[in-house]
């Protein structure tokens, strides 16, 4: 009997270290759009003016030991519209754009993914987070990941495992990875992000694993000045690349560097660079400015599901982002996304209310307002002019 109180008393104060806890969002979104000609004639899609819904959510779970935590996220997504349904040979195109990023697990050798299709809907159940992580001197981390580095909110080349949604309406929305992560603090200047993961979505989930060994570096020469640096084999590609970033008084200028070299594989490839730069400030209590301006070199190998993994369409761009409270309950955000080279010029408004302590509702609206003649980019084509609400609640 003795033995048995010492048990439960034993439990009970291990069950007391043990902290829980459920939080996530939901929200509902609906737009109208309308096709641009070029779509219709240089890529079949034959629609003039069409309505999209979208309703997604997060339910996030954590459990947290006295020296490790168990981490989980699902995402569930659900849209309807005449624009899902079956086209061949060429598939209706501006859905990838309004529920970007379409994959949400951008390395996946689990799936743990399932997906409802209808005549005219698609209902998606994806798992973008299911991790134990271990704090000892150093820190361990498996399963699936959610990798976030990088300063860029249009353009991020430094992370290819998580992409920005700067050029979306889109909120709340993060993608997973499926491997392991080892963290060394090398000292209170230097830490190392060791990444091992993997991917079965190339060639299929019964096919080979296609592996990423990668290094992400951070290193911290003063209060204002770091510098962040990522080596190693993505996606049958070496890549090398660094981000330094510099803090004045109000603001933050960053600038990103990335090389990918051809395939390792015999398949048709070339190398490939990204650059970009950036500036952030708080003007004012109130105004909020974003600059971001930079390079991709294009993809001359480029399919349609490349298109799907990065939402950049342009190869010389630069970004203005605006973002103004004009009310404690009100903010105004604004976007200028321009294509140096071509002359394409994309704008995206949104407007927020916040209509309850976890509440919000947004009017947007979008519209390539300065369309390019050129056939370099073909992601410029197909963007369409929309206007839209949404709403939003968090707990």
């Amino acid at each position: 009997m003795k033995i048995f109180v010492i048990v439960i008393l034993l439990s009970s104060s291990a069950l007391a270290q043990v902290k829980g806890s459920l939080s996530g969002n939901v929200e509902m979104q609906g737009r109208q759009v309308n096709n641009s000609d070029e779509a219709k004639n240089e890529f079949a899609q034959d629609w003039d003016k069409e309505e999209f819904y979208l309703y997604q959510g997060n339910l996030n779970g954590k459990l947290e030991f006295k020296d490790s935590k168990i981490q989980s996220n699902l995402f569930v997504r659900h849209a309807k519209s005449d624009l899902l349904k079956k086209k061949e040979p060429i598939p209706y195109l501006a859905p990838g754009i309004y529920s970007f990023p379409k994959k949400m697990v951008s390395r996946d050798v689990f799936k743990l993914v399932h997906t409802d299709t209808g005549r005219s809907s698609e209902t998606e159940y994806i798992i973008t987070n299911l991790s134990y992580e271990w704090n000892y001197d150093n820190r361990f981390a498996m399963g699936r990941l959610n990798i976030n580095y990088g300063l860029g909110e249009i353009f991020n080349p430094l992370n290819p495992f998580n992409q920005p949604t700067g050029l979306t309406t889109l909120n709340q929305v993060s993608q997973g990875a499926d491997g392991f992560n080892t963290t060394f603090f090398v000292n209170d200047k230097h830490t190392l992000n060791f990444y091992i993961l993997g991917d079965k979505t190339q060639d299929g989930y019964d096919g080979q694993i296609q592996k990423t060994l990668w290094i992400h570096g951070e290193y911290e020469f003063t209060e204002k000045l770091q510098f962040d640096y990522v080596a190693g084999e993505d996606q049958n590609r070496h890549k090398l690349g660094s981000q330094i970033k510099y803090n004045f008084d109000s603001s933050m200028m960053f600038v990103q560097v990335l090389y990918q070299t051809d395939f390792t594989d015999d398949k048709p490839s070339h190398p490939l660079w990204d650059a970009m730069i950036g500036y952030d400030q708080q003007l004012n209590s109130k105004w909020h400015l974003r600059f971001e301006g930079g390079y991709q070199k294009m993809n001359r190998y480029m399919t349609e599901s490349s298109f799907s993994e990065r939402f950049l369409p342009a190869e010389y761009f630069i970004a203005i982002a605006n973002q103004y409270e004009i009310h404690p309950l009100i903010k105004i955000t604004g976007t200028v996304f321009t294509d140096v080279k071509d002359g394409f010029t994309y704008i995206l408004n949104r407007n927020t209310f916040s209509i309850a302590n976890n509440i919000e509702a947004d009017i947007f609206g979008s519209i390539p307002m300065v369309k390019s003649s050129s056939n370099d980019n073909p992601a410029q084509k197909i963007i369409t002019t929309d206007i839209g609400i949404s709403l939003r609640a968090f707990f």
